[in-house]
């Protein structure tokens, strides 16, 4: 178009830059403003660094774009509100909150009025940091600037909820009267989840009245609070006539509301009752999603039930889900507890290859199944296994192998693990330290089980002293116990 002696300005460039970012292409972008700040004819005006800056946010180049938005104040473009929201938004998001809040005040000192946007998003990511003080003080400053009303209730909604991750729910409430005039369905779910996670059923069910005697229509939201509310209170039955309730309203429950049902009765040990009502939503065509399945895994794990945990992992597969490493682990563990650590091993080797990354916990959960069968070989193979490929073992884990090598009578491997322990930085806990001197005292090394009772008393008796002396009793290390009730200990 150019060659052809068609004019571009700066409407034209900014409807360029504009598309190329929406498609992904910033780096174009970017190469264009740089050839328009050479360009004698169209210089970049605040429209497209704003386009350019916004789209870097998105794509988590923060500090590019903050660079962007320097080098724009040193062309002497000046920014304005469009400029300044993304980037705002982005510090929140990446936890820079105390970075949002500077660049809210560069707002002010730069003549450019802090809007209800700004201030929603600062009041949400202060509240989420548990900063309520300080976003109650940016809410008065926006109350003072005269924002909108419906921009209000949006900024009250996140500070009442950042009083209610607080414990402080009433002042949630007095919030709610003072300054809602026409409070919105999001305001009330927020107050009424503050109520049920205060335990507080019936506040929550006033409120609920409350809500529709003004008008204000529950959503699917407001009704699972209250469902998983008397699920945790153990009122099952009264959670399905609000589900009842929830049919005659029009609405129609969601996967969040099964998944709210199959997790109450499966922890009411009801687990036929949970897999029945599965059945009926899959008839019904739900699709389950990843929490209903794991619900589910978990519930028949913890009943042995390995065979219908595992038919449900295959499904999960089938379905394209992919289970979260505490699913794999809960599983690892249920075919230990049933003899089948080959199968364990075997489920928690297909992880690196397809599935979440093990962790540690993974690793130790089979730990323990390989030390109490007394498979203590296979137990240290998977021990530097689990280093080898990148895993930190913790205390728990070395104090798993350190016990089941003690139960072995193989002391000297179980010593040398601990001592591996001191040059980790890893503080030993009074299950390792029990463990140990168990060991040491039935294999008779009753001097160096002394010397790991002074280390352990060196700085007062630790919080299971008490567990520590027990388990001496009960073992009758006569010697060791006298030794130790001589110190005062007990």
């Amino acid at each position: 178009m150019l060659a052809r002696g068609f004019q571009f300005n700066q409407v034209t460039y900014g409807t360029l830059i504009n598309g190329l970012c929406d498609n992904g292409k910033t780096r174009v972008a970017i190469s264009l403003l740089r050839m328009l700040e050479v360009s004698a004819r169209v210089k970049p005006n605040v429209v497209m660094y704003s386009t350019i800056v916004e789209s870097l946010c998105k794509e988590g180049f923060l500090d590019e774009a903050c660079e962007l938005y320097r080098e724009m104040i040193r062309n002497h473009v000046v920014p304005n509100v469009f400029t300044y929201r993304p980037l705002v938004r982005a510090f929140c998001v990446a936890g820079r909150v105390h970075e949002a809040v500077c660049m809210a005040e560069e707002m002010l000192l730069n003549g450019v009025g802090v809007d209800a946007y700004v201030f929603s998003v600062l009041i949400d990511a202060l509240c989420k940091k548990g900063m309520v003080r300080e976003a109650r003080k940016v809410f008065d400053e926006m109350l003072q600037r005269g924002c909108e009303a419906n921009a209000v209730v949006v900024a009250c909604s996140a500070l009442m909820a950042g009083y209610c991750f607080k414990n402080k729910v009433d002042e949630a409430r007095r919030l709610f009267d003072r300054v809602v005039v026409a409070p919105d369905v999001w305001s009330y779910n927020v107050l009424i989840n503050g109520y049920c996670k205060a335990g507080r059923l019936d506040d929550a069910v006033k409120l609920f009245d409350e809500m529709c005697g003004k008008d204000v229509v529950p959503n699917v939201v407001t009704y699972n609070l209250l469902i998983d509310c008397f699920c945790r209170l153990g009122w099952v039955g009264f959670a399905w006539k609000v589900v009842k309730a929830m049919h005659e309203s029009g609405l129609v429950p969601d996967a969040v509301t099964y998944s709210i049902l199959l997790d109450a009765l499966c922890k009411g040990k009801r687990l036929d009752l949970a897999i029945a009502l599965y059945n009926q939503l899959i008839k019904r065509g739900m699709e389950p999603d990843v929490w209903s399945y794991s619900i589910l895994i978990d519930g028949c794990c913890k009943n042995r039930r390995v065979g219908e945990a595992m038919s449900f992992l295959r499904e999960m597969h089938l379905r394209n889900l992919v289970p979260h490493i505490v699913t794999y682990t809960s599983l690892i563990g249920a075919l230990c507890k049933c003899g089948r650590l080959f199968s364990a091993w075997r489920l928690l080797n297909e992880l690196h290859h397809n599935g979440p990354s093990p962790d540690v916990v993974a690793y130790s959960t089979l730990l323990i199944g390989l030390c109490r069968s007394e498979h203590l070989d296979q137990a240290i193979l998977l021990f530097k296994q689990m280093i080898k490929r990148g895993l930190t073992p913790d205390v728990w884990s070395y104090t798993i192998l350190i016990k089941g090598l003690c139960k072995s009578e193989r002391i000297d491997e179980a010593v040398n693990l601990f001592k591996e322990m001191h040059l980790k930085n890893l503080v030993p806990d009074t299950i390792t330290y029990i463990s140990l001197v168990d060991g040491l005292c039935r294999s008779g090394r009753i001097s160096y089980a002394w010397q790991l009772v002074n280390e352990m008393h060196g700085n007062g008796p630790p919080p299971g002293v008490i567990n520590y002396i027990h388990a001496l009793c009960t073992k009758q290390h006569h010697d060791l116990l006298q030794r130790i009730l001589d110190r005062g200990v007990c």
